[in-house]
C-alpha cells in the first residue's frame, strides 16, 4: 500500500522509485505539488511537469499552441496548490521537425501573451526537434508570501472544499474520444466541458488568498480527480476526509452529453481539472474573500482516522476508491 500517495500505478512507481528518506510532509522533499526551499528569506515553491503528445494531448484534437498553454498551465496550478505566484518558467520544448517558422514563431507569441496576462518570465530551457510526439516540458518557481499550503496540513475540525465545477475536465475528455464533440452544442454545458479539457483555466489568484489567511491550510490541484486527490491529502494529513455528494458542484446536465450514463464517475474520478481541493478553518470574511478569488464550495469535512468516505444524498457513508487519472 502507498504511504504518501493514493493508490494507482504512477504513485506506485514513484514510491518504489524512492526510498523513504526523499519524502516529506513539511514541503521539502516528495509529496507535495511542488518543493519549498528557502531563497535569501523568502519562500519559494518550484516544480516540473513534461506533456507528451499522445499521452497527454493530440494534434488532431488540439493545436500546439493550445497543448503548449494547457502544460504551462498545469504547471502554474501545482505553484497555485502551494499558495503561490509564478515567477519564472524554463521550457523543455520538443519540437516537430514538420513544424515551420511560422508556427515556432505562433508558439512564442503564445508564451509572450501568457507571460504578460500572468505576471511570469519564461527564463531559459532547451529545444529540441523530432520527427514525432512533440512535448512541451516546464520548471516553474513561485513566491510563497503566506503560509505553505501543504497535504499535510489537514487536521480534525477542519472543513473540506472545492473550487470550480467538477466532472467538466472529463467530459470533454469523453466527447473527444467519442468523436461526437459536435453533438456538444446541442447541450448548454458541451462547449465549456470541451474548453475545460482543451483550455483549463486554474483559479491561480486562490492558492495565495488560502495562504494569506491566518491559520495553516492544506491544498492540492485537481490533476488525478478528487478522489485520488482526497487520498493524497489523507495520507499525507494522517486524517479521514469524508465528502457529502449532495454538496459536489457539477453541472446538472451532464448526464445528457454523449457517453453522459458514466457522469457522475466523471464528478468524482475525472482528472485535468486544474482547481484547488483545500482544507482548513476560516472565518466568515477569510471565505467571502476567496469566493471572491474563484467559485470555491464547502463539501465536507476532516474527522479523526484515516481514509476517505462519501456520504450519499440517503444518508449512508461509503468508502471512496482512488480511481482517477493515471499517465
Amino acid at each position: 500500500m502507498n504511504r504518501h500517495f493514493a493508490a494507482g500505478r504512477e504513485f506506485s512507481l514513484i514510491e518504489r522509485l524512492f526510498d523513504a528518506s526523499h519524502f516529506a510532509r513539511n514541503g521539502e522533499g516528495l509529496g507535495d505539488d511542488g518543493y519549498l526551499m528557502k531563497v535569501g528569506g523568502e519562500t519559494w515553491a518550484v516544480s516540473t511537469d513534461t506533456s507528451i503528445e499522445g499521452i497527454h494531448y493530440r494534434l488532431d484534437w488540439t493545436s500546439a499552441e493550445a497543448a503548449l498553454e494547457k502544460a504551462l498551465l498545469s504547471n502554474l496550478s501545482d505553484i497555485n496548490a502551494m499558495g503561490g505566484k509564478t515567477s519564472l518558467a524554463f521550457l523543455n520544448l520538443g519540437a516537430l521537425k514538420s513544424w515551420d517558422d511560422e508556427r515556432i514563431a505562433s508558439l512564442g507569441k503564445v508564451l509572450a501573451l501568457l507571460e504578460d496576462r500572468l505576471g511570469f518570465r519564461v527564463a531559459g530551457g532547451d529545444t529540441v526537434r523530432k520527427d514525432r510526439e512533440s512535448f512541451f516540458t516546464f520548471t516553474v518557481l513561485g513566491r510563497v508570501e503566506g503560509k505553505p499550503l501543504l497535504r499535510a496540513n489537514a487536521r480534525p475540525g477542519q472543513r473540506i472544499y472545492v473550487s470550480g465545477r467538477l466532472g467538466r475536465s472529463a467530459a470533454g475528455l469523453a466527447l473527444l474520444a467519442s468523436g461526437r464533440k459536435a453533438e456538444a452544442g446541442g447541450v448548454r454545458v458541451g462547449e465549456a466541458c470541451l474548453s475545460a479539457h482543451l483550455r483549463p483555466e486554474p483559479p491561480l489568484t486562490l492558492g495565495p488568498a488560502i495562504a494569506a489567511c491566518a491559520n495553516p491550510a492544506a491544498a492540492i490541484d485537481i490533476s488525478d480527480g478528487l478522489s485520488s486527490e482526497l487520498w493524497h491529502l489523507s495520507r499525507q494529513s494522517g486524517c479521514r476526509l469524508t465528502v457529502e455528494w449532495g454538496k459536489l458542484p457539477y453541472d446538472a446536465d451532464l448526464g445528457l452529453l454523449p457517453g453522459g450514463e458514466g457522469w457522475k464517475d466523471w464528478v468524482l474520478h475525472g482528472g485535468e481539472e486544474y482547481q484547488l481541493l483545500f482544507t482548513g478553518d476560516f472565518s466568515e470574511p477569510e471565505l467571502a474573500r476567496l469566493s471572491r478569488e474563484a467559485e470555491v464550495r464547502e463539501i465536507g469535512r476532516v474527522t479523526a482516522g484515516e481514509g476517505v468516505g462519501i456520504l450519499e444524498e440517503n444518508g449512508t457513508e461509503r468508502e471512496l476508491q482512488a480511481a482517477g487519472w493515471s499517465h
